[in-house]
């Protein structure tokens, strides 16, 4: 019997940021931030991060209230150990590339992707060979190799060229795509050129029995 499997890339993510403070308790505070658990963020300074935080990190927000959070660097880990607060002014941004699936198992796959809140930006989707999944917020490289990967809209058999992406301009819609995985091992997707919006992007996959 054929199986499928479903999976969430993209969940309502939009390229949000603000400020923050940090206690030694973990506790990050920003007040009204908009993010939920399991969203992913990197760290800027104009001083010094506190001390257990680094720029150029992906955290996962865990125990996320309305103006608190603490991070983790894996989703649902166990949080950050802070033990300094910093000094200057941080910021945490939302990381605009979605969950890393691991697909070597199946063979096709659709997309359904969603946008919302006047969607102005671009979504391209990327896939590897490599056994270590890439890091695919990091440019190309021999160590760190993937690409972008076309895909066909079901609406109309389109294809889409992998590197163009597709372009929303201040407008929200439905989506649809077919992706040719055979072969692949890892995929995922990054928004560009983000104005406004949220995406959500989810994934079924599929055998071939």
């Amino acid at each position: 019997m054929r199986s499928s499997q479903d999976y969430t890339i993209l969940d309502a993510i939009g390229i949000l940021t603000a400020t923050f403070t940090a206690a030694t308790t973990d506790i990050i505070t920003s007040t009204a931030h908009g993010l939920k658990n399991g969203d992913m963020v990197v760290l800027t300074t104009s001083g010094t991060l506190p001390a257990g935080l680094s720029t150029g990190t992906v955290y996962f927000v865990i125990d996320k209230t309305t103006n608190t959070f603490k991070l983790s660097l894996t989703a649902n880990g166990a949080s950050i150990d802070i033990t300094g607060t910093g000094t200057g002014t941080h910021t945490w941004t939302m990381h605009d590339i979605g969950r890393n699936i691991l697909i070597q198992d199946f063979i096709t796959s659709v997309l359904s992707l969603s946008t919302a809140g006047t969607a102005n930006f671009i979504i391209k989707f990327q896939g590897s060979i490599q056994d270590v999944c890439p890091d695919f917020s990091a440019s190309q490289t021999v160590a760190n190799h993937w690409d972008y990967i076309e895909v066909v809209d079901l609406q109309n058999g389109s294809a889409i060229d992998g590197d163009t992406g597709i372009t929303f301009s201040a407008a929200d819609d439905n989506r649809l795509f077919e992706l040719n995985i055979n072969g692949l091992k890892w995929i995922n997707a990054i928004i560009s050129s983000y104005i406004a919006g949220t995406a959500t992007l989810k994934v079924k996959l599929f055998d071939n029995q």
